[in-house]
């Protein structure tokens, strides 16, 4: 009798553990929001401790306001899937153990990715000054490539990761798992569906965050000129949830900016008489005509030289840690203001190999669209018997750099590991002295053929861990593992190349551009940080007669001037300038104002002398007063800018998806 009477309070007492009263699962939705809030203001407070140097005082209050709303859209996410299936709740006491273990899975899988995201943000941020976003996405697309990079440069976050990883899932599992199944069921449960359909409302306007025309998304709640505070104001959550969002819809440029879309660029173009005459289905498509006409076309090689900002170079105005570029620069076309047109090395390969500008979009080297039929130089020279040839240190395969170039006119591609006995292997492949000498060993075999050649030469000693070969500095110099030491190791091996370069039978009949892919961390209190955006550029060789170019340009600009200087005439679709046309450097002193294009994050700018003109997200667009030291200050924005950036920040993104970008 004892036995019968502890067993049905046993049973009882685990009627009551899954909620036999109709407002457990209402309790239980309101400790999760409570828990993932404090959470959420607890890891955003410790990172703005951190950062306070960066705060302004006074905007606290609106910080944490707007840092409120991105919570609760994001809470509004997480309690999305429990509010759907809580009916389930109100079918007797199994419905709501099934809805107990269901919603407590869902929440341990989000809790251990929270925290994952969160443990990454503090190295995130210090390496691009941004939460876990995009970026992050692209990483683990190519995992295998990135992971010897991980261990070396972040282990302390990879193992945590990791730890957070494993325990969570054990952790998490039992804990979805001990609800125990009743015996005894009590009926339906009407308050509980009478309520439902508020909760479900209430959790869908969560989700919304806003009661415009669009849902809230980052640009909503971007208030600061400061990038690093706008990411503060986030979490990590929301800032991954929604680069996996914006990658499934690819980041279009119409859904970034809005507006009138196609309207706006082809009124782009129209302000730029070299397209009057192309086709409405390739409407940038026009006659190139070389500047330097000769009887045997120049070969051509281009240096990209990794996370290589102006800040490092003392010609133009840096730290002076590229001696060996600085004593070349006097020994050819020295470019003062050259600038990137992004911050990833695929954006800055897009518009120096393709004369492609930038956009919100991923870079066309990703993208299903452009992986053949696509314009490049390489392409374009293909047709003139060139032989094209992409020489990378590390995995080619990574940012689809292979699959690409291969579709796109070059002939063939070496890698890591086509590579014998290389003096040093880092995380990102060889070193840049391996990459030099195989360059200079394929150039001579070409040569030797009279074969015309273009080669696209990729460094990558330059990259966080920062890994290069030791004893090959000054013993006063920087060690490896260090930002310095790579800037002067790879400084170091560009060196040596260029004078062995200059010595071999093929230098004068061969240009050589030497130009960096992007700054090393681009980041800034500015809406657009221009000093990280510039980037050195030299072009040697040829018999080209040196000179410094103090003008604005861009990297969409060298494809077309590389070919005029080559002595090319093609037709091509690069929107980029011939330099050598536009500048008054070259004796055009009535030509359109030089100009360089730039995208950061989402933000998309047009860089005239004293001007800044800058489109956000939604279409807004504005004007900022640049001085000599490239301070800003808001000034008012013409219509005529206004349609102009309209245009431009939608351009690459529309050539794209029309299809108007054949050789």
């Amino acid at each position: 009798m004892n036995h019968l009477t502890a067993l049905r309070r046993r049973t009882l007492g685990a009627t009551r553990r899954v909620g036999s009263t109709p407002f457990r699962p209402l309790r239980t939705l309101l400790w999760a929001a409570a828990v993932l809030l404090s959470f959420w203001a607890l890891t955003r407070g410790a990172l703005l401790i951190q950062h306070a140097d960066r705060l302004v005082a006074g905007e606290l209050p609106a910080l944490m306001w707007t840092s409120l709303r991105v919570d609760l859209v994001s809470l509004g996410w997480t309690l999305s899937l429990p509010v759907l299936m809580l009916p389930l709740a109100a079918l007797g006491a199994r419905g709501a153990v099934a809805w107990t273990r269901l919603s407590r899975v869902w929440w341990a899988i989000l809790g251990v990715t929270l925290l994952i995201l969160e443990l990454a943000t503090p190295s995130f941020l210090a390496e691009y000054q941004a939460r876990p976003n995009h970026l992050a996405l692209d990483y683990l697309r190519d995992l295998p490539e990135v992971m010897p990079m991980l261990w070396n440069g972040f282990r302390l976050p990879l193992l945590l990761g990791t730890a957070t990883l494993l325990i969570g899932a054990v952790l998490g599992g039992r804990w979805a798992l001990r609800a125990r199944v009743p015996t005894a069921a009590p009926g339906i449960r009407w308050r509980l569906l009478l309520i439902w359909p508020l909760l479900a409302v209430a959790t869908a306007f969560l989700i919304r965050g806003s009661l415009d025309h669009r849902p809230a998304n980052p640009a909503l709640f971007t208030r600061w000129s400061d990038g690093l505070i706008n990411e503060l104001v986030l979490n990590s959550g929301y800032r991954f949830g929604y680069a996996v969002y914006a990658l499934k819809h690819e980041r279009s440029a119409d859904a970034v900016y809005g507006g009138r879309g196609e309207a706006a660029v082809r009124d782009f173009l129209a302000m730029d008489p070299r397209f009057a005459d192309a086709p409405a289905t390739a409407p940038t498509r026009h006659r190139l005509i070389a500047t330097m006409p000769r009887a045997t076309p120049l070969n051509l090689i281009i240096v990209v030289l990794e996370s290589q900002g102006a800040d490092f170079s003392a010609r133009l105005n840096g730290q002076g840690f590229t001696p060996q570029l600085d004593r070349w620069a006097s020994r050819g076309w020295w470019f003062e203001r050259l600038y990137a047109t992004g911050t990833r090395s695929a954006r800055g390969l897009e518009a120096i190999v393709a004369g492609f500008p930038p956009s919100p979009a991923p870079a066309i080297l990703k993208r299903e669209g452009a992986q053949s039929g696509f314009a490049t130089l390489a392409s374009v020279l293909a047709a003139r018997g060139y032989d094209s040839q992409f020489i990378y240190g590390g995995g080619s395969h990574f940012d689809n750099m292979r699959g690409f170039f291969l579709g796109n006119g070059f002939d063939s591609v070496i890698d890591r590991d086509d590579y014998v006995d290389p003096r040093h292997t880092g995380s990102w492949g060889v070193s840049d002295e391996d990459l030099f000498d195989r360059a200079l060993a394929e150039t001579a075999t070409l040569h030797a053929r009279r074969q015309p050649f273009f080669k696209l030469v990729f460094t990558s000693s330059n990259h966080t861990p920062f890994d290069f070969p030791p004893d090959r500095l000054p013993p006063d110099a920087a060690r490896p593992g260090t930002l310095e030491g790579a800037v002067r190791y790879a400084d170091f091996a560009l060196g040596q190349f260029l004078d062995t370069a200059a010595h071999q039978p093929w230098f004068d009949s061969t240009l050589i551009m030497v130009v960096a892919d992007h700054d090393v961390r681009v980041y800034g209190e500015d809406v657009i940080p221009l000093r990280r955006f510039q980037i050195p550029g030299l072009l040697i060789g040829g018999g080209i007669t040196p000179r410094t170019v103090h003008s604005l340009a861009s990297q969409i600009d060298l494809a077309p001037t590389l070919l005029s200087v080559m002595g090319i005439d093609a037709e091509v679709p690069f929107p980029g300038r011939d330099l050598t046309r536009s500048l008054p450097e070259f004796g055009n002193a009535n030509g359109p104002a030089p100009r360089a294009i730039l995208q950061f994050e989402d933000r998309h700018g047009w860089l005239e002398d004293e001007s800044l003109d800058v489109i956000r997200p939604g279409g807004t667009t504005e004007r900022w007063q640049v001085d000599a030291h490239q301070r800003l200050s808001p000034t008012p924005l013409s219509d005529l800018a206004h349609r102009r950036i309209q245009g431009s920040a939608r351009l690459g993104d529309w050539l794209y998806r029309q299809g108007a970008y054949a050789p």
